[in-house]
């Protein structure tokens, strides 16, 4: 009995010590993530686990406008990569802002109680999804809302729009995020907390300062309150595509500054 709590206890040490061997960020807080198209093989993450200062690694988990396919991304990466250590941050691309000047993309309709529908659809889409790779009980779904012009009508379909998508994913269990540009889809969401039927449970900021902060988006004509989603409910995407490289392995990703819901969390 002495020699087996001896070994457990050793086989503990040794595992704190190999996970005390894992490069911290610069600054080390707050943790660090990164998102990339398509979802790397399970050893090119085991690879970038042990090489880099990452913890998290966003995956586009499915929507009509989603851009790379995803050979790798089935329920058995998603546990094995969990196994790793990794935090998985879940991404949908559905139609976007009916204001887009993106082009050859499905749009969000432009009237509210039809935004509302289409938020709602989405959201019970993602969440048959999820529940197919093996996310469980409280994991986040962020949907990518691409940058667009700002206008009062397009705000309006917006906001109908994600209190859909809140309603749906949260009464499948799941929590409601949305990504997108500071200065379009998160001050307009954030202008509309005090209004909106059901609030988003986390943002991911993209605001590409090259500094991972978590509050302080103070610029003018795009100021967030810190106030807002203040509880560990923000992630914020400082660094656009850019190639990296840990242990020998380049991937083209985003870098992000981690304080919001992840799975697990």
């Amino acid at each position: 009995m002495r020699r087996a709590l001896a070994a457990t206890l050793l086989v503990a040490a040794l595992g704190a010590g190999l996970a005390a061997c894992k490069p911290q960020p610069s600054p080390p807080t707050p943790p660090q993530g990164f998102d990339t198209c398509a979802a790397p093989s399970e050893t090119t993450m085991k690879t970038w686990w042990d090489n880099s200062p990452f913890t998290s690694v966003g995956v586009y988990v499915g929507g009509a406008n989603r851009g790379c396919a995803q050979p790798n991304l089935t329920s058995t990466w998603v546990s094995n990569v969990i196994g790793q250590g990794w935090k998985l941050l879940p991404i949908w691309v559905g139609p976007q802002a009916p204001c887009t000047t993106l082009g050859s993309t499905t749009k969000l309709n432009a009237a509210p109680l039809a935004a509302l529908v289409d938020g709602y659809n989405e959201g019970l889409a993602a969440a048959d999804r999820m529940s197919a790779l093996g996310f469980g009980w409280l994991a986040p779904v962020y949907y990518d809302l691409e940058g667009y012009p700002r206008s009062t009508a397009c705000a309006d379909a917006i906001r109908s729009f994600s209190d859909g998508w809140v309603y749906a994913l949260n009464n499948r269990g799941y929590l409601a995020g949305l990504y997108s540009s500071l200065c379009s889809g998160i001050i307009d969401m954030g202008d509309a907390v005090l209004t909106s039927k059901y609030v988003l449970n986390a943002i991911w900021i993209a605001a590409w300062n090259n500094t991972p902060n978590i509050y302080g988006f103070s610029s003018p004509g795009c100021s967030l309150w810190d106030m807002w989603w203040s509880n560990h409910q923000r992630v914020h995407q400082f660094m656009g595509a850019h190639d990296e490289t840990w242990g020998g392995v380049v991937i083209n990703i985003d870098s992000n500054a981690v304080d919001g819901p992840t799975y697990p969390g």
